[in-house]
């Protein structure tokens, strides 16, 4: 049994953190199962998702993780008030000029 780790989302909805990629919850199916899509779905396309089960301690578990990530896991930092930011790529920032 693998327990399923959680973080605040951006909206308030919790986003489950597997082998440090981020996971929206898509639906809810029976018996208290989730399926739960990679973030990154709808911006790369992938396809990994998770299954997860409430075991009898009330707590939730991995149970299924299927299909492959097809890019690097995001790089998240914990803010000193709890709550997760993403850190964008250096690379796809745009430098400010600053003039005097």
């Amino acid at each position: 049994q693998v327990p399923a780790q959680f973080i605040p989302g951006r909206t308030g909805a919790g986003l489950l953190i597997l082998n440090g990629f981020t996971f929206y919850m898509k639906n809810h199916q029976a018996h208290g199962k989730k399926q739960w899509y990679c973030s990154s779905r709808d911006v790369h396309g992938c396809r990994a998702d998770v299954i997860t089960y409430k075991g009898f301690d009330g707590r939730d578990y991995i149970s299924i993780f299927r299909g492959r990530h097809i890019h690097e896991p995001p790089r998240l930092r914990q803010c000193h008030d709890g709550r997760y930011i993403r850190e964008k790529d250096s690379s796809r920032q745009i430098p400010i000029k600053y003039e005097k």
